[in-house]
């Protein structure tokens, strides 16, 4: 059976520091005891600690205290070493576990570092801990430091607990010393200030929200056009250039205990046009930078595949038809494995529509950044569930907005039951595509199955279009799918409508609907028809602040190479032509609501 040694020596400060009322040895005994492990050592020569140390018998725990010349002599044959002066909340289960699968010696707890310019950095490659970096790192450096907690086998100790000493002896000695990386809470506290940060983290739930005993949500991130510039295979480390919005808006993530894994596609490899090599030091590049902005990545996950095994040039080896390629679920499979991530809790941040079919896929959340490719790749039919214009805005989306938002879509929810209809309508620029998509996902994560239909699928194409709002839109058309759908009568094949070129295309994908799916239809004019107001179970209509829904308005038309001059015309034409109309349909909802202030 393994063993627990906990190193605090003479100082009884931090030991004995008060955080949120229970001194910090207290902490760690409470968090050994929710573990298998219930043979504790703590090493100290204060009277003072170990007094504290009965408390680990109404935890169910053996704590004995003893000087640091007898501890050897006490040793399980496995110890788990805990530095005494940290703050923490880790999975020792599965700590020592990754441990004896691995047939380590020594396996030393590493995740990334806040300094990492002051701290010891740990040189791992697949696992294995090849040596330290001295501070202050030179070049290029994966953000990797040991935080203190170590697990080792007593034949490799030279007499002491000093675990440094035979880590350096194996690595001479060219023997395996196992990094676990883990995303979860050590802080150490070596000063006034480290104390104040953990009792402000442990005030907010840090510790507990970024432990690997429970699931716990991640925002799952693209790497280029979400993190870096993107620039079509990035095969060059000098090619790597950070978003410059991007390491504030991690650093927000990684203060409020999301995951944060990456998921990318790097076909370049299999191209031929970047080895795997290059590619960890374009890693080593992007984790340098985003550190200087205090921010890490938890893992970065890629898929170096391509699918096509004619591609002039390329690796024989790597052009395979493999479940890790996005779309395809297998590299967030690999990051809910490792990370004990809640995906149905989680969001995915891309620039590509394959990122979105990867949230679809998934069951996430969906955030489609207009950075990149914005979504215009064309590699999947999949809708995002939010758009935004960067990382920093998904950020924001998901900290600032997401809870109220969410609690407002439950309220809308409640009277939703399956095979139900739900109209939502509304001018242009409201909210209906972000009402409708969260609602769907809002309702899935309830386990209710939903499918959203935009009515702009059936925008006529420029040189086709009537007279006034209606008359853009093929609603005959548009009337006999809702039907079907609504009926499930048959599958149902929208329309594509390219707001770039403003023409119609035939669809690509078949909607069909379950006998228990809900149906959302938004758009413009989705509350003007009675034919569809009969089909719905439940008419929404959306209420926005015209000054809002007026910049709104230019902003999106900008994004799409318009002027000023002829924004504002069709502006004000719009104005004439759909207010009117929009408006009066407002009576038939049986319930509005603003997202006034969510939608800038």
């Amino acid at each position: 059976m393994a063993q627990v040694v906990i190193l605090v020596g003479d100082a009884e400060l931090p030991a004995l520091a008060n955080v949120d009322g229970t001194p910090l040895l207290g902490r760690q005994l409470a968090m050994i005891a929710r573990s298998t492990l219930r043979d504790v050592v703590v090493v100290t020569t204060s009277a003072a600690i170990a007094g504290q140390c009965g408390d680990g018998e109404r935890l169910g725990l053996a704590v004995r205290a003893v000087a640091p010349d007898q501890v050897v002599a006490l040793l399980a044959e496995t110890v788990v070493v805990l530095p005494g002066d940290a703050v923490m909340e880790v999975d020792l289960d599965r700590f020592l576990d990754h441990h004896h699968r691995h047939g380590a010696a020594v396996t030393l707890l590493v995740q990334p570092s806040d300094h990492p310019h002051q701290d010891d950095l740990v040189m791992a490659e697949d696992g294995r801990v090849l040596g330290f970096r001295v501070p202050p790192p030179v070049g290029d450096f994966h953000n990797l430091a040991w935080t203190g907690p170590a697990v080792i086998e007593r034949r490799v100790l030279d007499g002491d607990l000093s675990i440094r000493a035979p880590v350096e002896r194996l690595l001479s000695a060219g023997r395996p010393v196992r990094g676990y990386r883990s995303p979860e809470y050590v802080r150490r506290i070596v000063s006034a200030d480290d104390l104040e940060r953990v009792r402000a983290d442990v005030a907010v739930g840090l510790p507990d929200r970024l432990s690997l005993r429970s699931p716990q949500p991640a925002v799952f991130l693209d790497r280029d056009g979400v993190l870096n510039v993107e620039r079509s295979h990035i095969r060059t480390v000098e090619a790597l250039e950070l978003i410059p919005t991007a390491g504030p808006a991690l650093a927000r993530l990684n203060r409020a205990g999301f995951r944060t894994p990456v998921v990318t596609n790097q076909a370049a490899v299999a191209r031929g046009l970047c080895s795997l090599e290059t590619l960890d030091a374009i890693h080593a590049r992007l984790e340098t930078e985003l550190a200087a902005q205090h921010a890490h990545v938890d893992r970065i996950y890629f898929c170096p595949h391509h699918p096509d095994p004619t591609l002039p040039g390329g690796v024989p080896s790597l052009l395979i038809r493999c479940g890790c390629r996005k779309p395809k679920p297998g590299m967030v499979h690999a990051a809910a494995a490792d990370l004990n991530i809640d995906v149905a809790r989680s969001w995915m941040v891309g620039d590509s529509s394959s990122d979105m079919g990867l949230a679809r896929a998934c069951g996430m959340g969906g955030i489609l950044v207009r950075d990149g490719h914005g979504g215009r790749d064309g590699k999947s039919p999949a809708q995002p569930h939010v758009i935004v214009d960067d990382l920093a805005d998904a950020v924001r989306f998901i900290l600032d907005i997401w809870p109220g938002l969410s609690v407002e879509l439950d309220r809308l929810a409640t009277d939703i039951q399956a095979g139900d209809v739900v109209l939502i309508g509304g001018l242009a620029r409201a909210g209906k595509s972000l009402l409708a998509q969260c609602l769907s996902l809002r309702l899935r994560q309830s386990g209710r199955a939903s499918v959203v239909i935009g009515l702009d699928s059936w925008l006529k194409s420029r040189d086709q279009r009537g007279m006034g709002v209606l008359g853009r839109y093929d609603l005959e058309a548009a009337h006999q799918a809702l039907t079907a759908l609504a009926r499930r009568e048959a599958p149902v094949t929208p329309p594509r409508y390219d707001v770039w070129t403003q023409t119609s295309h035939p669809g690509r994908e078949a909607v069909t609907l379950a006998p228990d799916d809900i149906l959302i239809v938004e758009g413009v004019p989705a509350l003007t028809q009675p034919a569809w107001r009969a089909l719905a179970t439940r008419r929404l209509y959306i209420v926005t602040d015209e000054a809002g829904r007026r910049r709104r308005f230019h902003a999106e038309y900008r994004r799409r190479g318009w002027s000023d001059d002829v924004i504002e015309s069709t502006y004000e034409d719009r104005l004439r032509d759909e207010r009117p109309i929009v408006l009066a349909s407002r009576a038939h909802a049986d319930a509005e609501i603003t997202l006034d202030g969510l939608l800038g």
